[in-house]
């Protein structure tokens, strides 16, 4: 009877919210759901100066030592969630002619000159490749300042937990949602994250990822169109426009939202919300009840992308 432990911790505008997930024989029990408020917005700029600002990391450990010590907890292991518009996020097409080398030259210096990052610093760099055109192939990028990623690792250390991924919103619940609707992702659908301040949108042909897109909101009417927009703003490949479904994350996905979504598209539109299929006791409900069920689902979805 194998029992496996997870953390998920999302850093949120002035707040970490965190989930401890435990899974046995294939059913998962929520064990914690806390939301802390921080002093500092975290989920800015801001946290790009932790590395270099020592009054600044003593209170961002501060922080992260108080909700991860505030109950029993019982995982060895963390995901770390980011807002997506917080690390440079973007597609660029690559000459397919060019080597290995010349390419993370491409990747580093498309994504520091997006990001207005220094020249002389070290930038930690993912890729995956998209469509591929008639010359080149479109890569999607993401891209956090090295010291950054050094400095939360080493600081979960401190804390006795070995730091697993560092990812960002719109990426968690769309691996979230393959796994919640594995029949239903095998055709088109686009995954969309409505929040308070930014909304992003990602789509898929079955396994075929056409990116993703994001951008910032500053009026809560423009939700609806606003993730319209991105969706048609994705490098969808022929064949793969037409959507059979789409999912809504985020704390502005509204019911009325989602109708409006499923209205302008003409495809069926649901919330998905990751904690609906776990165990969750009594205690843990209290904190639910308290703080809104969907403040938690992104640091759910981390959660679960670490158990096996």
């Amino acid at each position: 009877m194998s029992v496996s432990h997870h953390i998920g911790l999302e850093i949120a505008e002035r707040s970490f919210r965190f989930v401890e997930i435990q899974q046995q024989d294939r059913q998962m029990t929520i064990l914690r759901a806390d939301v802390l408020e921080t002093q500092h917005d975290y989920a800015s700029p801001l946290l790009y100066d932790l590395p270099f600002d020592r009054d600044l990391a003593r209170s961002f450990i501060a922080d992260l030592a108080a909700v991860y010590h505030r109950h029993t907890v019982y995982a060895g292991s963390l995901s770390i969630v980011l807002p997506a518009l917080l690390p440079v996020v973007c597609t660029v097409p690559v000459d397919r002619a060019l080597t290995a080398d010349a390419r993370r030259e491409q990747y580093e210096w498309e994504c520091r000159t997006l990001g207005a990052f220094p020249e002389d610093l070290p930038l930690h760099i993912l890729s995956h490749d998209l469509a591929p055109l008639q010359n080149a192939v479109q890569v999607l990028l993401v891209a956090l300042p090295d010291p950054l990623v050094r400095f939360l690792t080493s600081t979960c250390e401190h804390l006795t937990l070995e730091l697993l991924s560092i990812d960002i919103d719109q990426f968690v619940m769309e691996h979230a949602v393959r796994r919640l609707y594995p029949h239903e992702t095998e055709r088109n659908y686009a995954v969309i994250g409505l929040h308070t301040a930014h909304c992003s949108a990602g789509q898929y042909s079955g396994a075929d990822y056409h990116g993703c897109r994001m951008t910032s909101i500053s009026y809560r009417q423009h939700y609806p169109a606003q993730a319209v927009r991105l969706l048609e703003s994705l490098p969808v490949r022929t064949g793969g426009s037409t959507l059979n479904q789409v999912f809504l994350f985020g704390e502005a996905a509204e019911h009325h939202t989602v109708d409006a979504v499923e209205e302008i598209l003409q495809t069926p539109t649901i919330r998905t919300v990751p904690l609906a299929d776990t165990i969750i006791p009594d205690a843990v409900q209290e904190s639910f009840t308290h703080n809104n069920e969907r403040m938690f689902e992104t640091a759910a979805a981390a959660a679960m992308l670490g158990l096996p």
